[in-house]
């Protein structure tokens, strides 16, 4: 058996690293995965009863990507990881409005950052993609056709959560990073040769599983923007 660091893709497991740093304590109680596949989240918070909702199976609860059925506040934590790139720019005020409707304390969103370097990396990755398989790669190909949100369209987005919740905002990663081992493991898996496989698992072994720090500025190469939402005390009656 593989050892369980190269069971797990890199970016996946940072991200949801990242997400349940930030969710804090709200991470030990009801929680809803929106746009997840079950256990993903659940492994980095412990104890946590963890609801992975998406459009299609896998999934604990499939939905119809726009209503979540559930009431107002339902959960203590409600995460929203890397879906806002795969809506349409019309479609994703509305996804955001619903994960801080269902969120009873904290909410927790991240998306790939739509800055000039990615978008014109993501666009010769989708390129370089099919050149290499042969066939498209759906996920690439939405983020080019939707276009990755930018910083201002996050913020413009997180508008409708400023009276009920205090929203913070970090940055994470380095894009070129992780587009590079996307490249190897699809020379690996595509060309099949010795030489890639041995270079991706050497490159694989060599990335510490451990996210790394959070900037809270955007930087040319950030690769991930992250915010917390969390509700706002009620404020006490004066004397």
């Amino acid at each position: 058996m593989r050892p369980r660091r190269l069971r797990i893709h890199h970016d996946t497991w940072q991200r949801h690293a990242v997400a349940a740093r930030l969710a804090g304590r709200t991470g030990r109680g009801r929680v809803l995965d929106v746009g997840g596949h079950p256990g993903r989240l659940a492994e980095h918070l412990p104890g946590a009863e963890v609801v992975a909702i998406n459009v299609r199976a896998p999934a604990d609860v499939v939905f119809d990507g726009v209503t979540l059925p559930y009431p107002d506040g339902a959960f203590d934590l409600v995460t929203s990881l890397d879906v806002l790139e795969h809506l349409a720019r019309p479609e994703r005020a509305g996804h955001v409005a619903e994960v801080l409707r269902v969120a009873g304390e904290r909410a927790v969103l991240c998306c790939p950052l739509g800055a000039p370097e990615l978008n014109t990396a993501e666009r010769e990755l989708a390129e370089w993609y099919a050149r290499l398989s042969g066939e498209r790669s759906p996920f690439l190909d939405e983020h080019v056709i939707n276009g990755l949100p930018s910083a201002a369209e996050l913020h413009d987005l997180l508008a409708v959560a400023w009276p009920r919740f205090e929203v913070t905002e970090a940055f994470h990663g380095d894009f070129r990073d992780a587009q590079r081992l996307f490249r190897l493991e699809a020379l690996a898996h595509f060309r099949g040769r010795a030489m890639d496989r041995v270079r991706f698992l050497a490159e694989r072994l060599r990335r510490p599983l451990r996210p790394g720090g959070l900037d809270d500025r955007p930087g040319p190469y950030s690769s991930r923007w992250f915010s917390a939402a969390t509700t706002r005390s009620p404020a006490r009656p004066s004397p």
